[in-house]
């Protein structure tokens, strides 16, 4: 493939979708120097890529599979975007699978790049069906949260600002990073607009452009994009004031919607498959000395984000406000039931006190 061919990416060969342990091994050590282009015979279907995938993960992360026909035409699939390419090939049927190192797909200006890219789809649409269940799910985190008028309170990660503006018309006084400066101009525009302050800044958890802690510091959907999540926690933990609150949601890989992509996907992005369960957090915030005061499970599983996702697409507004209706109820009952139902939802969120 031409426009992968290029210095740096290795070319290796795989007899089947299921490598021995000494071909792994081989593609493994191979990942360690870097890209990789793995050629299979045929086309393997979308199930059996899943299954190597998970071979080759965490190693590396599957970015892009190439299929080549008998005549060498090229079909390109990436994430969201399939197209034949202009140049062709010589004649298959095989398949091209484009692999990264993990390190390289989870590097700071990899992900700076693609929230930079992907800054303005991320930002929300006023007035759309689905924008009520958005910003429902940023008010939860600010909500469990729960900020006394006037604490210092850090938005870590803070996307399109969302979670620190909620937690500001609560009363807190809102600081926020993001790595992406799209993002963070965004998240000053949206704060305007609401009729808050925030104090946004550029800068990744690992190198936050803040150095006093604050006395909240709220952390949505970032922990699954860290290369080394005791690491990310040893920095955020850096930001928190002796006796002050971390709350922090990601996704829930252990959610039966995530589960079912794992097995017929073979692209995901990197972060679904880099996502860790509440219980790992926990157990990481609970070595630091924290006490776990509050969990959640929110944003019900599979079929439920399919469905919102078509009834949107249709236009029925009157779906989307049912399907958040059911959300709602939904992470309510596992809250008086003590959240036991990682199964059933899609992300989580930890409120933890850090100890004095």
């Amino acid at each position: 493939m031409q426009d992968v061919r290029a210095p740096g990416v290795q070319p290796a060969l795989l007899e089947a979708a299921a490598p021995d342990d000494g071909a792994a091994r081989a593609v493994h050590a191979a990942l360690a120097q870097g890209p990789v282009l793995l050629t299979l015979p045929g086309h393997p279907d979308e199930p059996c890529l899943a299954r190597l995938r998970n071979v080759l993960w965490p190693a590396g992360h599957l970015a892009a599979l190439y299929r080549v026909d008998a005549e060498g035409r090229v079909r390109r699939h990436l994430l969201g975007d399939d197209g034949e390419l202009a140049t062709r090939s010589a004649p298959g049927p095989r398949t091209v699978l484009y692999v990264r190192p993990l390190a390289d797909s989870l590097s700071q200006p990899n992900t700076r790049a693609k929230f930079d890219a992907n800054a303005a789809a991320w930002n929300g649409s006023p007035g759309s069906p689905t924008y009520g269940h958005y910003r429902w799910m940023r008010w939860l985190l600010a909500d469990l949260a729960s900020p006394p008028r006037g604490a210092r309170t850090l938005d870590a990660g803070c996307g399109t600002g969302w979670v620190g503006i909620e937690a500001a018309r609560r009363g807190a006084c809102v600081s926020a990073f993001d790595p992406s400066p799209a993002m963070v101009e965004l998240a000053r525009a949206n704060a305007r607009e609401t009729g808050v302050e925030l104090d946004a800044r550029t800068g990744f958890v690992e190198g936050a452009p803040f150095r006093e802690p604050f006395d909240v510091v709220l952390n949505s959907g970032v922990i699954s994009f860290a290369p080394d999540p005791e690491v990310y926690l040893s920095r955020l933990d850096a930001l928190v004031a002796p006796g002050g609150l971390a709350v922090i949601g990601d996704i829930n890989p252990l959610s039966r919607g995530f589960a079912r992509r794992r097995r017929t996907h073979a692209l995901l992005p990197v972060r679904e498959l880099n996502g860790l369960p509440r219980a790992r957090v926990q157990g990481l915030l609970v070595a630091r000395g924290y006490r776990i005061e509050a969990r959640r499970h929110y944003q019900l599983t599979f079929p439920v984000p399919e469905l919102m996702a078509l009834a949107e697409h249709k236009g029925a507004g009157w779906a989307c406000a049912l399907a958040l209706g059911c959300n709602r109820l939904a992470t309510t009952l596992d809250a008086a039931l003590g959240s036991p139902a990682a199964g059933s939802f899609d992300s989580w969120i930890l409120r933890a006190r850090k100890g004095r």
